[in-house]
Order: structure tokens, then C-alpha cells, then sequence
């Protein structure tokens, strides 16, 4: 898998769907398939867009949360949201997808979206959101690419 890369501008129409960008619809997977061919799962992302995933991803998401215990608090309420708000969808012949209403309440969409490539999965961002995370994300680009690279978790001052 190449993976999802690229930020674009689209829209949301009045049925409460949009195009998935082209570039993004021809990555393909180890199959040499493209990834959002067929069934999507679109669900609450996290810092306020939605995330989409193939359902190759899907899979392995399931697989990782299989692994934790129920009796964990967090995992329960994670659960919660993460599955209660998951819809398998499908792109129509012209890489549209229809976001359900509560998707669209719960990442205040309007009509502009931005759909952003997070490597294993898409996200779909309001521009006023994308925006002010940017602006709330108190490190810098070079500084977080660092910590990351470093192999340093820890905190820096």
C-alpha cells in the first residue's frame, strides 16, 4: 500500500454527500485493487473530523481493539463512540459518498470540507476545525517530527 497522502478541497452537496478526490480513490492496496473500491467505514475521528478506512484497515483496527480488555473503563467508552458512530458505506459510481447526519452534526460539516490523507485512512475535516487544531497544536512541525523520529516519547520543555 502506497497510502493516503494530499489535502484537498471539496464540497458537501445538498443530500449530505461529496466526492472522494480522484488521487485518493486510484491508491491501491496489496492487491493492486484500490483501496476505497467497495465497502468504506466512515466513523468519528479524532480532534473533531471523521475518519475513513478501507476495510482492509478496518480489519486491523478491529483486531487491535479485540486485543484489549472490556474491563478497562477507557476501552468501553472509546468503544462506545468509535463503533456507535461507524457506518459502512459505499462510493456511487462517481466516488461519492453520502455522509450520514450524524456524522455530519458531530464534525460540524457545512458545505466546504477539506479531505485530508492520513496515510492509512482519509480524513474529513470543516475548514474552521482543521484550522483551529492547527492553530491549538502548540509544538512545531520540526519539533514534533523530532520527538517522533528520535525515538524520544517524553515530554519537552
Amino acid at each position: 500500500m502506497t497510502g493516503f497522502y494530499g489535502q484537498y478541497q471539496t464540497t458537501l452537496d445538498e443530500k449530505g454527500r461529496f466526492a472522494l478526490p480522484a488521487k485518493l480513490r486510484a491508491v491501491k492496496g496489496p492487491d493492486i485493487e484500490p483501496l476505497l473500491d467497495g465497502n468504506v467505514i466512515l466513523t468519528k475521528g479524532l480532534e473533531g473530523c471523521l475518519s475513513l478506512y478501507p476495510e482492509l484497515e478496518w480489519a486491523e483496527i478491529q483486531n487491535r481493539l479485540a486485543s484489549l480488555s472490556f474491563t478497562q473503563k477507557d476501552y468501553r467508552f472509546f468503544s462506545r463512540r468509535f463503533y456507535s458512530a461507524a457506518s459502512t458505506l459505499m462510493p456511487d459510481k462517481n466516488g461519492r459518498i453520502l455522509i450520514p447526519s450524524h456524522l455530519i452534526q458531530e464534525a460540524a460539516l457545512k458545505k466546504d470540507l477539506v479531505v485530508i490523507g492520513v496515510n492509512r485512512s482519509v480524513e474529513i475535516w470543516s475548514p474552521e476545525r482543521l484550522q483551529y487544531y492547527l492553530e491549538q497544536y502548540t509544538r512545531s512541525y520540526e519539533e514534533v517530527a523530532e520527538r517522533l523520529f528520535s525515538g524520544d516519547d517524553r515530554e519537552r520543555s
